[in-house]
């Protein structure tokens, strides 16, 4: 990893297993059996690290800092992926990671799965952002979790809706660690990523546009923007993987 995932790690300054399972979408909706089929968690022995969406049949993006305990890497032969269900570790299926493909510089993972995602009504690929995202749109984010960022754990899928700030905002929120290739939204009303939401989608016109990095101050319920990877402006990558890994898996 080179500065800028490091830099996001020392930001949330927290530990993923230490703290056991984290918050999630704070405020927001819970969702409908099959309304987010492409949502997956990141699991550890039964505790929730990460979220994700799935882009493939066989790989799904999330952020590269998922796979990390401060500096150190997380056994990757001993994380699962549940996908395939609103409701955490119930009416779903799991599958295990075979490779971990990580952006050079950013704060981005394409993961590739041991055995294909069986897809169905509530589980199937979003597609993929094809431009960088604009300022003052709409975007959605899921995430499996709590209520608060304190509250009781919640064993379902939330969602809510975020606008895009404007670049000039943005880049002012995060001063010196703004780089072209990331977009903020607005959590001032109350709602937005938390501690174990990062790594999850935003989708705006049924096109994933972008993934959950962190909350500017690493605290979410602050009211502090949400920073995400931009997808579009990431595409070439992405697809570099996807058409050069040959069909495996059943």
């Amino acid at each position: 990893m080179k500065l800028l995932v490091s830099f996001v790690l020392l930001v949330l300054g927290v530990s993923l297993v230490r703290g056991g399972a984290f918050g999630r979408v704070v405020g927001g909706n819970y969702a409908k059996r099959g309304q987010f089929p492409y949502q997956v968690a990141l699991t550890l022995k039964r505790q929730t690290l990460c979220g994700g969406a799935i882009v493939h049949e066989r790989f799904f993006l999330t952020a590269a800092r998922c796979f990390y305990d401060g500096v150190n890497r997380l056994p990757v032969d001993e994380l699962n992926v549940f996908y395939g269900s609103e409701k955490l570790f119930s009416n779903g299926r799991y599958n295990r990671i075979k490779t971990v493909h990580f952006h050079e510089q950013y704060d981005l993972a394409l993961v590739e799965v041991r055995r294909k995602f069986e897809l169905s009504a509530t589980t199937r690929p979003v597609a993929l952002g094809e431009a960088t995202f604009g300022e003052h749109l709409p975007a959605t984010v899921s995430g499996y979790g709590r209520n608060t960022a304190d509250g009781n754990r919640v064993f379902q899928l939330k969602y809510t809706q975020l606008n895009s700030l404007p670049g000039s905002v943005c880049q002012e929120a995060l001063g010196d660690d703004y780089y072209e290739g990331v977009f903020c939204l607005d959590t001032s009303a109350g709602s937005g990523f938390c501690l174990g939401d990062y790594g999850g989608p935003a989708v705006a016109d049924d096109k994933l546009v972008g993934i959950g990095s962190y909350t500017v101050g690493g605290k979410c319920e602050t009211g502090e923007p949400d920073v995400f990877v931009d997808v579009g402006y990431f595409g070439e990558w992405v697809q570099s993987i996807l058409e050069a890994e040959p069909a495996s898996g059943e």
